[in-house]
């Protein structure tokens, strides 16, 4: 998907310096503040809160006591997405699906079930979030895999190995 001019203000372009420091007030409500780093070493901000989750008709479960959208509420998934959505032409190779894209964050390796808030951002300052493109010979190697019978059905409905030992 090209990027269309809605889209083009919510990943901003690379930056050399970090912002300092998130405002969230309670009319706008919270704001979610990520500095996407690629492994090129280039830093793209990126901004979400209500209005852009709304623009994008994204479905949040959470809203904050003053009935805003909560973009902490989302899941990762739902964050990979997003950025697909948004993919810049200078980025690696534009992946297949939101799952080959793969955020690291303080360490961690950030599940796609997982609600963002449940990730330990930060809601007052811009968390760093590490983004690398799982190359599309693996992802289809393993789609190849997961197809074939991994392992055997006995006659009374459960699987086994697909593998055994003989004793000599």
């Amino acid at each position: 998907p090209t990027v269309t001019g809605l889209d083009s203000v919510a990943i901003g372009p690379s930056t050399e310096e970090m912002p300092a420091h998130v405002t969230s007030t309670i009319e706008a409500g919270p704001v979610l503040v990520i500095t996407l780093l690629l492994t090129s070493g280039a830093r793209h901000p990126y901004k979400i809160d209500e209005k852009y989750l709304t623009k994008r008709n994204v479905s949040v479960s959470g809203v904050t006591e003053s009935g805003k959208k909560d973009p902490f509420s989302i899941s990762v998934y739902t964050l990979k997405e997003l950025i697909l959505r948004e993919w810049r032409e200078e980025w690696e190779p534009q992946p297949s699906s939101p799952s080959s894209i793969r955020l690291i964050y303080f360490g961690r390796l950030l599940d796609d079930k997982t609600a963002l808030k449940e990730c330990r951002f930060n809601a007052d300052s811009p968390n760093v979030v590490h983004m690398t493109v799982r190359p599309q010979d693996i992802v289809d190697e393993e789609d190849a895999s997961k197809g074939k019978g991994m392992g055997r059905e006995r006659g009374d409905g459960e699987s086994n190995a697909g593998c055994c030992c003989v004793i000599l």
